[in-house]
């Protein structure tokens, strides 16, 4: 599991390494009037949380019930700190808030994409690890 998880995170490292700076581009060279200057704190923020994501499955027992139940923790977790995100954003800078919300939509649906494709894999392997601990006469044939 240790090795899935350092790839997991060196893979969600370069993915958004790729997709802020990419954005950026983009929006400085397309759309100049949507980039904002505290355009930073959205892959950042993503960032973590991916990051928080992948190590906590990492600490999930491997039962059937217990994984979706993890991630759904998350999910949630995830929409009220996105939730405070855009509300402290708001308070602080009224005039950027539309701009802010727009590019912060757009993450959040490129991460939640990528988070299920890393539940997806992380299900995966963990079947994968419950098939391996049975006696080889009942394991699933593939």
């Amino acid at each position: 599991m240790k090795k899935l998880v350092v790839y997991f995170i060196i893979l969600h490292t370069a993915m958004l390494l790729i997709t802020g700076f990419g954005m950026w581009l983009i929006l400085s060279h397309f759309f100049p009037e949507i980039l904002i200057d505290s355009y930073v704190i959205i892959p950042v923020f993503f960032y973590i949380l991916g990051i928080i994501f992948i190590l906590q499955f990492r600490r999930t027992p491997r039962e059937a019930g217990k994984v979706v139940n993890v991630y759904m923790l998350i999910r949630t977790f995830k929409i009220f700190t996105s939730f405070a995100i855009i509300l402290i954003y708001w308070l602080l800078d009224k005039a950027n808030i539309r701009n802010f919300a727009i590019l912060f939509i757009i993450f959040y649906l490129i991460s939640l994409i990528w988070e299920t494709y890393i539940y997806l894999r992380m299900e995966k392997y963990i079947k994968y690890k419950k098939d391996q601990e049975k006696p080889p006469t009942e394991r699933i044939s593939q």
